[in-house]
């Protein structure tokens, strides 16, 4: 199975380049659709994921007896509540994540994909980067935001990002030789980058064609 793993700033258009790169390839975009995947593994629901992924922090404890059963937390938990946070999170995360690229051809749109399938043999990753304000701008022209709103998002998601991905890295997660290809959106259009890793795909599956002699 082939999977392109796509890792990026937020704001950088990594949902929208997904999407194309997706269809043109004819594989299964993955997005938010993950988080119904972990929420059936973990028996919980899809509410609490999404909970823990925003990180909400404290308020995350007063949720858990409307949105968790309580036999999960026993069985998972034991005494200790208080670990019930981003790790557990990440441990079935990294269960969907593979089986995913063990079942299918996929478009997998960040949550850690790229560190989560670093040993998995047809995994491509990219990273999609931009400058700030170039972020902030496409925010505001694709999803009809202000200035200050598209500036306030960004920044709360470049921290939730950071704080996520520290879990599955203990370096920068925008370290240019972790990606097969790394690309600056401030500097080429979507369609340029589309091109790229769509060039980038068929030299992993003509390489795999070829013979080992």
């Amino acid at each position: 199975m082939a999977v392109l793993s796509i890792s990026r700033q937020f704001g950088a258009g990594g949902k929208t380049l997904g999407q194309r790169l997706a269809q043109r390839l004819g594989y299964q975009f993955v997005n938010k659709d993950v988080l119904q995947m972990v929420a059936e593994e973990a028996g919980v629901s899809t509410d609490w994921v999404e909970a823990v992924e925003r990180g909400v922090g404290d308020r995350l404890m007063r949720l858990i007896s409307t949105l968790v059963p309580s036999d999960f937390i026993e069985r998972h938990l034991g005494e200790d509540k208080s670990d019930f946070n981003e790790r557990k999170y990440v441990t079935f995360l990294r269960k969907v994540i593979r089986r995913i690229a063990d079942h299918c051809d996929a478009v997998i749109l960040g949550r850690g994909s790229q560190f989560i399938l670093t040993d998995h043999p047809d995994t491509l990753r990219v990273l999609l980067v931009a400058e700030l304000e170039d972020r902030v701008r496409f925010l505001m022209e694709h999803y009809h935001l202000d200035h200050a709103k598209a500036r306030t998002l960004v920044d709360k998601e470049d921290r939730r990002r950071a704080r996520f991905l520290a879990e599955l890295h203990p370096g920068d997660p925008n370290d240019p030789s972790l990606y097969h290809m790394t690309l600056n959106m401030s500097e080429i259009s979507l369609e340029v980058a589309e091109a790229l890793i769509l060039e980038l795909v068929a030299a992993r599956l003509d390489r795999q064609a070829k013979p080992i002699w």
